[in-house]
């Protein structure tokens, strides 16, 4: 299968600055010192896209170019890569990580790392050596299967290394301690004019992927969220193509959304109906069917996967103007750029104007801004309560729905404007194999075909998997990678399309349409936080599950050359 790899950079840097950080040659950019906390980390492993490299210094900091990316690793470059972002001020696990899992689990490791090697009391988390490379054979063992979109791998991973069960922190406890830490720090320029606020950007795309429903007592049903389905149709595939999206206009006096914005979705039995409606040639009004369904179309039976679809009643009709007085939504309030950074847990009532019974919900909130990409990025974790008068009383109210989503909000040349990540260049997978050797697979990129070389983990050790003839972008949207080949853009997908779960059939000469049989379909989680100027320096992470959800493969893949 397609699969990706990390390669060094060669850009030669003049050696400035302090600690373990090491490079060579000379530059006219001034190196500069930038932060990583969660308290400060002290001892993880980083490489910028410029050619720095080193581990962080007792005051969680590490050199960068101002305009370099950054990518953590646990296990040193051949380790595990467990975050990427944009150099800015100051780095914390949700700017590197960029899904609130993923986030939280980083921390979980962290925290519970030092609570074993470091010390107690210091105010900062200590990463000991053995965990700065892959030198130390238990640490090389455990880093083959650490994943850190799964809690449980990530606690295996702690008890192999040696943490002991006692010191391993549950996931309040991480949330507490980055609360503690950086909740109330200002982070980000204060003398900056916030550029989504009045007087600032003319037009500004939102986006949003939830990608999880968590199991809570009254809604005990976990659900991976699927976004696009490969084995429909190709009719029915493109009548339910499309995501969540809110395009503004702002002026003077307003806010603008306009016409065509649409934030609703449909998900689970409800997303199941809409498509067998439309599957049987019908329509699909206030919520029902206006004619007999098909009844092909389900996934939530197995228990694992679960649609989640855009609701086409929900598209907006017309432009409609708001205050900006009255509009208290995502960065638009702020003053400054450092107020767009924050991390808070709030409870808070989400009913609508008008309506009768509240709408209580406990919100971890984390919002950054990147002034690299000029994305604010907001990742929640959202859980509906039952109760009244939640924000007073809140121990009287009990968890119902729970979900995770990640918010984008960018600037657009145009009114309904978008913007893309280009593949165009060599993006490159890093994995570990069972046998503890390193495989690495190189992906180029060109305006029409992709061309594979290197190697890759085959039956627990890296074999060479050099391919000898390209794919074109037709053959890579028939499977997972759903989002090339279309119109204008072959090479290039939207933030939404890379945060997006798909279904396929892995299965060669298959028909889209067509029966697939159970053992080759598959679901895919793609997952993918923007870097650098042009978007395209994040990491871009693969996960293949089974019907069930076992997880069958994992890559993660970074560009490292356009």
């Amino acid at each position: 299968m397609f699969k990706q790899s990390l390669l060094a950079a060669t850009i030669t840097l003049a050696l400035i600055g302090c600690g373990s950080d090491s490079n060579s040659g000379s530059s006219e950019e001034t190196i500069t010192s930038y932060q990583f906390i969660d308290s400060a980390v002290e001892g993880l492993s980083y490489t910028t896209s410029s050619g720095l490299n080193g581990v962080t210094d007792s005051e969680g900091n590490f050199n960068a170019l101002p305009n370099d990316s950054v990518t953590f690793y646990i296990g040193g470059p051949d380790g595990v890569k467990v975050g990427a972002a944009s150099v800015q001020e100051v780095v914390t696990p949700f700017e590197a990580a960029g899904k609130y899992n993923r986030a939280i689990n980083l921390a979980v490791l962290l925290q519970s790392v030092n609570n074993q090697f470091g010390s107690s009391g210091s105010g900062v988390l200590t990463i000991p050596e053995k965990l700065q490379d892959r030198d130390d054979q238990q640490v090389a063992d455990a880093l083959v299967n650490l994943r850190l979109d799964n809690i449980s791998s990530v606690e295996t991973f702690l008890t192999e290394i040696g943490v002991a069960s006692t010191n391993i922190v549950t996931d309040a406890e991480a949330i507490a301690h980055m609360s503690d830490s950086f909740g109330e720090m200002v982070r980000g320029d204060v003398d900056t004019n916030n550029p989504f606020a009045q007087g600032g950007h003319k037009h500004v795309r939102y986006i949003d992927v939830t990608q999880y429903k968590i199991a809570t007592d009254l809604d005990p049903q976990t659900f991976t969220y699927v976004h696009a389905d490969k084995t429909l149709p190709i009719e029915l595939f493109e009548k339910t193509r499309g995501m969540t999206s809110m395009d503004f206009t702002l002026d003077s006096e307003n806010v603008v959304m306009l016409a065509g914005s649409n934030d609703t979705s449909l998900s689970e039995s409800r997303a199941e109906d809409y498509l067998n409606c439309l599957a049987a040639g019908h329509n699909f009004v206030d919520k029902s069917c206006d004619g007999i369904p098909d009844e092909n179309y389900s996934i939530i039976k197995n228990g694992t996967f679960a649609y989640q679809l855009q609701d086409p009643e929900g598209v907006q009709e017309t432009n409609e103007p708001f205050p900006w007085d009255e509009f208290n939504f995502g960065p638009f309030q702020a003053s400054t750029i450092s107020e767009l950074n924050h991390f808070n847990e709030r409870v808070r009532d989400d009913k609508d104007d008008g309506d009768i019974d509240s709408a209580w919900q406990r919100e971890v909130i984390s919002g950054a801004y990147d002034p690299i990409t000029g994305i604010y990025t907001e990742i929640t974790n959202k859980t509906e309560l039952n109760g009244d008068s939640c924000d007073l009383s809140p121990s009287s109210c009990t968890d119902s729905r729970n979900t995770q989503l990640v918010a984008f909000y960018y600037p657009v040349d145009e009114a309904g404007g978008e913007r893309y990540v280009n593949f165009e260049g060599e993006w490159v997978n890093t994995q570990i194999c069972a046998d503890n050797s390193v495989a690495k697979e190189s992906y180029s990129f060109s305006e029409s075909n992709v061309t594979i070389s290197g190697s890759e983990c085959q039956n627990g050790t890296a074999q060479d998997n050099t391919h000898d003839e390209p794919y074109t972008y037709e053959d890579l949207a028939n499977i997972d990678y759903w989002w090339f080949n279309q119109t204008g853009r072959q090479s290039q997908a939207t933030l939404t399309e890379l945060n997006t779960v798909v279904r396929f059939c892995d299965q060669d000469d298959y028909v889209q349409g067509d029966v697939c049989s159970d053992n080759k379909e598959y679901f895919v989680k793609w997952e993918y936080q923007p870097a650098g100027t042009d978007w395209d320096q994040g990491l871009l992470i693969r996960t293949k599950k089974s019907k069930s959800g076992q997880v069958v493969g994992r890559s993660i893949m970074q560009k490292v050359s356009s």
